[in-house]
């Protein structure tokens, strides 16, 4: 599906992940080093069921204990986290507050602590875009972020890396660039 611009795009990715989908987001230029860091990236809604069984089950293929990061804007991170300015690389991890605490039972490491992904809105404003418009529908401006790759393979790179790794995993959907295709 051809997607008019950013509005349409964020418009079909919301449609997406509050249906549960798991989204492949393949936008701009690629990340520098490990991190997925919302070019590159998975993104599903946290509240969706079986979310972290779907994509460590048919997507990462690994272990359940392994944990996933929740992207948040940078406006509403104080009211859910405890965090550092490294959580804007996802280079630590964040405390969760009680009002987080309850929205994000499964995503919880020991010590109430979670993976964060803080997003900017100057850093990468699709990204916050895509965030801010979820939390006015859901119940938080968070998604699950974990880098677009799959079980020993590197980040996705090209768009046929990105094609390719849709075809051959779990993932739902792929929005890349203004494009969309979608798993029947």
């Amino acid at each position: 599906q051809w997607l008019e611009g950013d509005e349409q795009k964020i418009e079909e990715t919301l449609r997406l992940v509050e249906a549960g989908k798991i989204v492949a987001w393949f936008q701009g230029a690629a990340e520098f080093g490990p991190r997925a860091l919302g070019n590159r990236s998975l993104l599903a809604s946290p509240w969706a069921p079986y979310v972290k069984e779907n994509l460590n089950e048919y997507v990462k293929h690994r272990e359940a204990f392994r944990p996933f990061a929740i992207a948040v804007t940078a406006e509403e991170s104080g009211r859910y986290f405890h965090c550092t300015p490294n959580t804007r690389f996802m280079a630590t991890i964040a405390t969760v507050r009680a009002e987080g605490r309850k929205l994000l039972e499964d995503f919880l490491l020991p010590g109430e602590r979670v993976r964060l992904h803080v997003v900017e809105r100057m850093a990468n404003p699709l990204l916050w875009q895509l965030l801010r418009r979820f939390g006015e529908r859901a119940p938080a401006p968070m998604l699950v972020n974990t880098s677009f790759n799959l079980f020993g393979e590197p980040l996705v790179l090209t768009p046929r890396d990105a094609v390719r790794s849709y075809f051959c995993s779990g993932i739902d959907a792929l929005v890349i660039g203004n494009f969309a295709l979608r798993k029947s």
